[in-house]
């Protein structure tokens, strides 16, 4: 696989950002916080098959920036790795809830409110410019 496959996943990343943001826009809390979610982690995923090189298993967008910040700084690009963990300390609670948003949008015994769910809206976009 060449760039190809991260060029895939970053525009799959866009595509859900933008059925989150049009799930928040009508009301679907549960599903923009899903969807927003799922954004985040295709978007993280391309970017680390960027740098690595190889797929990425797992689905925890903490895990994924933890990653991140350690491949770049294995690839000797120091400061970009402490941007991306000064970014993970700064929305540490955020970044916290979008990783539990999936389970939570789908299992959870209560519906996510606009608030809450504009808030992981906002992370979940941040995210894909972050990275």
């Amino acid at each position: 696989m060449s760039g190809e496959y991260a060029v895939l996943l970053r525009k799959r990343a866009l595509s859900a950002l933008k059925w989150a943001r049009r799930a928040c826009s009508e009301g679907d809390y549960d599903m923009c916080v899903l969807v927003a979610e799922y954004a985040a982690q295709l978007y993280l995923k391309s970017v680390l098959y960027r740098v690595l090189g190889e797929e990425v298993c797992g689905h925890n967008v903490r895990v994924l920036f933890g990653l991140l910040a350690a491949a770049l700084m294995e690839h000797g690009v120091e400061n970009l790795a402490g941007e991306v963990a000064g970014y993970m300390r700064r929305h540490r609670r955020e970044l916290v809830e979008l990783s539990d948003a999936h389970t939570r949008a789908v299992y959870g015994l209560v519906e996510y409110g606009e608030k809450e769910a504009k808030l992981l809206l906002k992370n979940s976009g941040a995210s894909t410019r972050k990275a």
